[in-house]
């Protein structure tokens, strides 16, 4: 079968995720191809060194994608919800993280349970695993469309220890927020080769597009109230320098 392919080049690439713009500007410009048939590079033997590489390219990565699809999903689900910041702390100093995971899918369930009295997956999250200092896995969770329950019965229902509930009502990026969470424990040995994060199913997904210097200014103007947050230039060893903008939406 023939693959065709168009070759497109761009100056930029935004990214919305909920109120937050991300606005990256090449300096050199970027060529990406489209393939109208989806396939897989095959991947050759790798170093150490280059799978050490690999793995903070991987930690970065997972973290820009939870601050993102946090922002995407807060005060998205219902004006009859709230979104809720949740930490699940084991009584036990239990480190072993497949039975750690285990428990949480459990409460999971146990949760939608609860509120709707019926098996289903109604609730939406994201959630980190951090490791306490004495080594036990605990888990942060920003649930988006929590109906209110107070913290007992969700305790109840954690049924492995204690919770604590944080308000994140007043916060403006909640993703970055969260991701602060995963400041030094997402390069813990104990997660090589493990998700870091989980999430329902069904989120709502950043919006993200590769512009030409026009379109990236037609919607600026094209969002009301845009108010810049954060600016900064870095060095990108395949394009060059690239210039970084971060706005809130108004």
């Amino acid at each position: 079968m023939k693959v065709s392919k168009r070759v497109y080049r761009y100056d930029g690439k935004v990214v919305i995720s909920g109120c937050m713009l991300e606005m990256y500007r090449y300096s050199k410009g970027v060529f990406r191809v489209h393939v109208n048939k989806n396939g897989r590079a095959g991947k050759g033997a790798t170093t150490d060194d280059q799978k050490e590489k690999n793995r903070k390219v991987a930690i970065m990565r997972a973290r820009r994608n939870i601050r993102r699809l946090v922002n995407a999903n807060i005060g998205k689900w219902g004006r009859d919800v709230t979104c809720k910041f949740v930490t699940l702390t084991f009584r036990d100093n239990i480190d072993n993280i497949s039975m750690c995971n285990y428990e949480f899918k459990k409460f999971i369930k146990r949760l939608n349970y609860e509120i709707y009295g019926k098996k289903c997956s109604n609730l939406k999250y994201t959630g980190v695993i951090e490791f306490q200092e004495r080594g036990a896995v605990h888990y942060h969770v920003v649930f988006y469309n929590l109906p209110y329950t107070k913290a007992d019965v969700i305790e109840q229902v954690w049924g492995n220890g204690f919770i604590k509930i944080n308000r994140i009502d007043n916060i403006e990026n909640v993703g970055a927020y969260i991701c602060k969470y995963l400041s030094k424990d997402n390069n813990d040995d104990r997660l090589r080769g493990r998700k870091c994060y989980f999430n329902s199913r069904g989120l709502r997904q950043p919006i993200e597009r590769y512009c030409d210097n026009d379109e990236m200014e037609r919607l600026k103007e094209s969002m009301p109230g845009l108010s810049l947050r954060y600016r900064s230039e870095f060095e990108n060893e395949y394009i060059g320098k690239v210039m970084y903008e971060q706005y809130k939406i108004g």
